[in-house]
């Protein structure tokens, strides 16, 4: 999922493929040894005791959820930040990352099993505040007076939007294994029957609504490449709980339709607004479906009752356990109320990193790129300038119609 679902995910770009699998791989090999030192390290905060640290699969796995944190906020970064300023915004953001999963995991005792709230809404709004901040900086050499998502050079082909499938598919597939890495016994069987059920819905969803909203009633392959995934994002926190096949199917169903109508609406109207342009559509596929699952984890567990498990609360919710066994003998709407609190802290962590952050790499030290969009300004790129010259006239003229569109 990693490697292969995140970074051909990002291929659509017809000038950017390079930077999308080549970054993608840099960056997570990076993070994943880095945030394993920073696990450690925000958990010695919070116990006050400094230790040797032990790695095992289980660090490893967690190192790959860091992982995939980064390369959604790299999602939305995509063709406006060069080769330096990731590995910046990386171990920045992987610093703060730890910070909110100590508070949440560790201090709150959230739980949160397939990251919809630690991973998916962290990274979105941690990559979107770093765009507003890159852009109000002047960051990507882009004029602040036009719509980014009319440059020229950013645009998709039917080739690229093929390779995107890839990403597409290998994600759809693994969704389970994500969601369940660390789940064990029958909480894992729980957690793929969920997974699989909401991933079906988010897929017929979203085909419904982008027939339903784009135009000549046609699919749209931004809708396909990517709502088809929310499902497997909004039922991460509750996934391994007893939700019943309807709900996993309601709730994928439901974030399937929320991200492409975030596709369709609400993207054009953030950049509009407040010129916030998000490349890969992160805030539509992991944002908006990632505050959905945080909220259904804590309905998920205000109703989760004494006997709703055939094992004990406190092995699904360990803050649930007796004094005695190591809990803290919470109610169910205490746990709710402390997975609602770990939701909002996670939103302001974010969006507070992830500006300064931006901030901070948007600097003229950090060299920012020259040409948006396109692999020229750090890939070795070779290509028959008559085919390059045509894709350019097609850009173009795709933007003067858009343009006329818009003024009728």
């Amino acid at each position: 999922m990693i490697f292969v679902g995140f970074g051909f995910l990002m291929t659509f770009g017809k000038k950017m493929g390079f930077s999308a699998v080549g970054y993608n791989f840099m960056i997570a090999t990076l993070v994943i040894q880095f945030a394993m030192l920073m696990n450690g390290f925000w958990h010695s905060v919070h116990t006050g005791k400094w230790h040797i640290l032990h790695f095992d699969v289980v660090e490893l796995i967690k190192g790959d959820f860091a992982a995939g944190a980064v390369l959604i906020t790299f999602g939305g970064l995509l063709g406006k930040v060069n080769s330096f300023q990731l590995l910046w915004i990386a171990v920045l953001e992987i610093t703060v990352y730890g910070f909110n999963e100590m508070i949440g995991a560790l201090k709150f005792e959230a739980v949160d099993m397939g990251g919809s709230i630690f991973v998916h809404s962290f990274g979105a709004y941690f990559g979107l505040a770093c765009c507003w901040a890159l852009r109000r900086h002047g960051g990507g050499n882009m004029d602040k007076r036009k719509a980014v998502k009319d440059h020229p050079k950013n645009g998709s082909g039917k080739t690229s939007d093929m390779f995107a499938m890839i990403g597409t598919l290998f994600l759809w597939m693994f969704w389970p294994s994500f969601n369940g890495a660390l789940a064990v016994g029958a909480q894992q069987h729980r957690v793929v029957v969920n997974t699989v059920l909401s991933l079906c819905g988010s897929c017929m969803g979203a085909f419904m609504m982008s027939a339903w909203l784009r135009d000549h009633c046609k699919f749209d392959m931004v809708d396909i490449q990517n709502a088809t995934l929310a499902g497997g994002v909004a039922v991460g926190s509750s996934a391994d709980l007893v939700i019943q096949p309807w709900g996993a199917v309601l709730v994928g169903t439901l974030a399937g339709c929320l991200s492409v109508y975030g596709y369709v609406v609400i993207s054009p109207w953030m950049e509009g607004k407040f010129g916030l342009y998000d490349t890969c559509g992160i805030h539509n596929l992991h944002g908006m479906p990632g505050l959905m699952g945080g909220i259904g984890g804590a309905i998920a567990a205000g109703t989760a009752g004494l006997t709703a498990y055939n094992q004990g609360i406190g092995e699904i919710f360990p803050a649930r356990a007796s004094i005695a066994d190591g809990g803290s003998n919470r109610t169910a709407s205490e746990q709710a109320a402390m997975q609602l609190a770990a939701l909002g802290v996670c939103f302001l962590t974010s969006i507070v990193g992830g500006i300064i952050t931006g901030t901070i790499v948007s600097h003229p030290w950090f060299e920012p790129v020259d040409s948006p969009f396109e692999d020229e300004d750090n890939w070795e790129v070779f290509e028959d300038p008559e085919v390059d010259r045509i894709q350019e006239l097609e850009a173009q003229v795709q933007a003067l119609s858009a343009a006329v569109k818009r003024m009728q």
